[in-house]
């Protein structure tokens, strides 16, 4: 076989020769030459298994560094259990993202592997790149630290977390965590720095915590304190800055509701029913990592629990005092869109069919304006305090009966 990097024969291709050859790994190297994995890979090297006895104890207790970024790892849920081991996954596209966590937690006992298995769902050989350990040795590195030590340095924890999970969407850093305690940590230390985080309902899990930053100033002033420690991390920093194109994604939802039209001179007055099509569209620059404006899952997630589920097989009239009194494809709209603006800061139009026929476009307020201006008041007509002040409404109030009328109707 030919190395098509060096030009060299060699009997077969594998990392060995490729790191020298080239630097790449072979799974790197199949994507570059857009070759199939299982035209290069060994069979003996597909499915290998993995021991305990492959990996020696670490020599050294854990630095405050090495701690550091451990916790930051951990607070992002990205550490994994898998049998006798625990796991740090890595994409192929941050090879070197995941060996820089691998200097450091080298000091843990962590291993690179990049092992490939036959996927039977897929029919094919694919390659999984991971630091691994076994998980008793970092039992081990915990009891070591049973004496008091110094707490691990919050701000290079953050930078981890924020290099390894932030989505930037229009200026808006996002944090998800799998557990609730870790996100209320982050809230709290960060506020002390200046940095404001708001909490959304939309996290993965059902004891997680899903964060956003407050403003997009919160999102400069953070990425400002974390710039020294981002600047270290392979990739970090260019992620938020790299100018990439900008993209429309768009999804369908479908929802079925009834509802009728107060006031309408026609047959809009009368409850009637049908199908709605939500095309919920986002624009934003693409991200160079995940290649992808937002994650089509999140965004289905959130337009579901934010609209569908409020909306199907509902009467729109009773399902939100804003649109009891019109419940009209464009007041939907302005609903719809104060609805998911805080979760999709790059939200850019909705598009609503009621039929086939008939569909309404709309573009409101981007997340900053609608933050200072608040909802539309629109909306706010029959829920605004004011209402019924007006002195006008003397002329059609009944007068309470006097004192002398109700002591004659109790002789």
């Amino acid at each position: 076989m030919q190395c098509l990097e060096c030009g060299s024969e060699v009997a077969s291709l594998d990392n060995d020769h490729l790191l020298h050859c080239c630097s790449l790994t072979l799974q790197e190297y199949s994507i570059r030459h857009h070759l199939p994995l299982d035209l290069l890979v060994d069979r003996d090297q597909v499915n290998l298994p993995d021991t305990v006895d492959d990996y020696p104890q670490p020599k050294s207790y854990p630095s405050e560094q090495a701690r550091a970024i451990f916790r930051g790892l951990k607070w992002g849920g990205l550490l994994q259990r898998d049998g006798a081991f625990t796991l740090l996954p890595g994409e192929i596209r941050r090879l070197d993202l995941l060996l820089w966590n691998l200097q450091w937690l080298s000091q843990y006992g962590f291993m690179f592997r990049q092992e490939y298995s036959y996927a039977d769902a897929s029919h094919r050989v694919v390659a999984t790149n991971r630091l691994k350990i076994p998980t008793t040795y970092l039992a081990q590195s915990a009891e070591a630290h049973l004496s008091p030590v110094p707490p691990p340095d919050f701000l290079l924890s953050l930078a981890v977390l924020v290099a390894h999970i932030g989505e930037l969407q229009a200026g808006y850093l996002f944090l998800q965590f799998p557990e609730r305690a870790a996100g209320e940590t982050v809230i709290a230390e960060a506020s002390r720095r200046g940095v404001e985080f708001r909490e959304l309902d939309a996290a993965d899990h059902s004891e997680g915590l899903l964060l956003r930053t407050l403003t997009r100033s919160d999102t400069k002033h953070l990425l400002d304190l974390l710039r020294g420690e981002l600047m270290a991390i392979p990739g970090a920093l260019e992620r938020f800055e790299q100018k990439t194109p900008e993209v429309t994604v768009a999804k369908e939802l479908v929802f079925d509701a009834a509802h009728f039209i107060t006031d309408h001179p026609a047959k809009c007055s009368n409850l009637h029913g049908g199908r709605y099509m939500l095309h919920v569209k986002v624009r934003d620059r693409v991200d160079p990592v995940t290649g992808c404006v937002v994650d089509y899952g999140y965004l289905k997630r959130v337009a579901t629990k934010r609209v569908i589920d409020r909306f199907d097989h509902h009467n729109l009239n009773y399902a939100s005092s804003e649109l009891a009194w019109r419940s009209s494809t464009e007041m939907l709209c302005v609903f719809i869109w104060e609805q998911l603006i805080e979760y999709l800061p790059g939200l850019v139009e909705l598009q609503l069919y009621e039929t086939t026929q008939s569909w309404c476009n709309y573009s409101g307020p981007d997340l900053e304006a609608f933050q200072q201006s608040g909802s539309d008041s629109l909306l706010t007509h029959f829920v605004d305090s004011s209402l019924g002040e007006s002195q006008l409404r003397d002329l059609i109030r009944v007068k309470p009966p006097t004192l002398e009328i109700i002591a004659k109707s109790k002789r």
